[in-house]
């Protein structure tokens, strides 16, 4: 409860002043300062900046923001998102320059087909049971959410923040980038060719 409320004030202050880089300056108290409470009670620090940022951009933004603070909020977070993802793609590629891809390449091809195995369970069976109401969904629109499901920066930065002592730890870095690799490269490229399919007048 102490970390809603810490929010709740951050976000009480923001509407108190009417300086926009204030307000930016508490919306990243609130997503830092979460996450070292997080992690300060043996808890995941990656879902409670996530609590923050639902807190900041659904409650802030509107109501204690003011207009011009949400957004420069948006335009900043945008921008930190991007640098965020560069940064995380940079570290990746400079360290798989150096690691033996080769030797990773039967367990990576087994996690790809099983991700994409997991991604079908999610989506086909839980679709399905709403066939006969107002929610059903048409086959296409289930290839989408199938192939749609994307991986990129955050996959690679759990397994770059596992520890080096773990088993394997530098195969499993090769394997989470070759997932994230086959998400960008063939989902990614080809996931327009099912939205104008879906688009297209049957």
């Amino acid at each position: 409860m102490a970390q809603p409320r810490s929010f709740s004030r951050l976000l009480l202050v923001a509407g108190r002043s009417d300086d926009h880089l204030v307000e930016l300056t508490l919306t990243m108290l609130a997503a830092y300062g979460s996450f070292l409470l997080a992690e300060k009670v043996h808890v995941s620090g990656v879902l409670a900046t996530l609590a923050a940022g639902m807190l900041v951009g659904n409650w802030g933004r509107g109501r204690s923001l003011t207009e011009h603070g949400g957004e420069a909020m948006i335009r900043f977070w945008d921008f930190a998102a991007f640098l965020a993802n560069s940064v995380i793609f940079l570290l990746i590629g400079s360290r798989e320059a150096m690691q033996p891809l080769g030797a990773a390449l039967i367990p990576a091809g087994i996690a790809t087909i099983l991700v994409l195995a997991g991604r079908a369970i999610a989506v086909y069976p839980i679709t399905a049971l709403f066939d006969r109401t107002a929610l059903a969904t048409n086959r296409i629109t289930q290839h989408i959410l199938f192939w749609g499901g994307l991986r990129g920066a955050l996959a690679l930065a759990l397994a770059l923040a596992t520890p080096t002592q773990l088993p394997e730890h530098d195969v499993l870095i090769a394997v989470a980038f070759a997932v994230v690799a086959f998400s960008i490269f063939v989902q990614g490229l080809t996931v327009p060719r099912l939205l104008r399919a879906a688009s297209t007048p049957s």
